[in-house]
């Protein structure tokens, strides 16, 4: 009997910390809901790849963010002992502002969030259903987790330099709250140049409370697609189907996204004059406000 309580205490331990650790994932009533890794969903800002420009890469060095883990992991046992996978949020303004030095030649920021459509609209796959692009956590019940049906992209505009994307009616968005559809995406829900998309999401604050947040955008042009329609290793439906794509500028992305709530991929990458200026960079963002968890680290 003893062996036995002592099996069932350890195996009660092992349950909790799985738990705490983001293992929601393994209940059966929440796999629906729960991405797996091959969704392309990431848990911490550090993990989105950050984004690149080919010519600013031939003249300049690029230098980005990371997590220090040991230095989060030592936070995590001076406070609370809570365990987490994310990192302290940094937000769209903060990006912007640490772009704004002398020592950078130019900076590129990007950014990605879910979302769906209030009303909702036809879209590529739907028949697949939708999906989610981030663990979620302290929601109390699964019928209160939207599937997202398209994504939003922010400044993410890389494969019309390459040629598998291009304009094929209207323009290019520039401007707050404006945006480029695919093709397919176009058709399947008959939008055109000039309609208006009013889409939703919802993004968390650190003690995971939810706020929604929406974008009314209007459309200003219409994209030819030649990516593969899903990621390598992907699952299929239509959040992860490319062709619900919808492209605007990172500012756009930004400005629905409140200071202090995580939920949207962000990533920004910067351009330094001289390699040599590394070290002063990394100092003026620090006085700027980035949190002391994160590394200013290049290539």
């Amino acid at each position: 009997m003893k062996a036995l309580a002592i099996v069932l205490l350890v195996i009660m331990v092992a349950a909790v910390i799985i738990l705490f650790n983001g293992g929601l994932s393994q209940l059966p009533w929440l796999q629906r809901h729960i991405p797996s890794p091959g969704q392309n969903y990431m848990s911490r800002q550090s993990e989105v790849p950050p984004p690149m420009d080919k010519e600013l890469e031939e003249e300049f060095v690029a230098a980005y963010f990371t997590v220090n883990m040991d230095r989060m992991m030592e936070r995590m046992r001076s406070t609370t002992g809570k365990m987490t996978t994310a990192a302290p949020p940094i937000s769209p303004g903060q990006y912007l502002a640490f772009g704004d030095s002398e020592l950078l030649g130019g900076s590129i920021y990007s950014a990605s969030i879910g979302v769906y459509s209030v009303p909702a609209i036809s879209v590529v796959d739907a028949h697949l259903g939708g999906g989610l692009d981030r663990p979620i956590m302290g929601i109390q019940s699964s019928a209160d987790i939207p599937e997202f049906m398209m994504s939003l992209q922010g400044g993410r505009f890389g494969e019309f330099n390459n040629g598998l994307r291009s304009v094929a009616a209207g323009r290019m968005p520039d401007a707050l709250n404006e945006c480029i559809v695919s093709e397919e995406l176009a058709r399947t829900a008959g939008l055109s140049v000039g309609d208006t998309l009013s889409l939703s999401s919802f993004v968390q604050d650190k003690d995971r409370n939810r706020k929604d947040i929406g974008f009314e955008l209007t459309i200003v042009g219409i994209y030819r697609d030649s990516t593969n329609e899903y990621a390598n290793g992907a699952r299929q439906n239509a959040y992860t189907n490319r062709r619900n794509e919808i492209l605007t500028t990172f500012e756009t992305v930004g400005s629905s996204i409140p200071t202090g709530y995580s939920g949207a991929q962000l990533a920004a990458t910067y351009y330094l004059k001289s390699p040599d200026l590394l070290d002063a960079f990394a100092k003026e963002v620090y006085a700027k406000g980035l949190d002391p968890v994160y590394d200013v680290v290049s290539p």
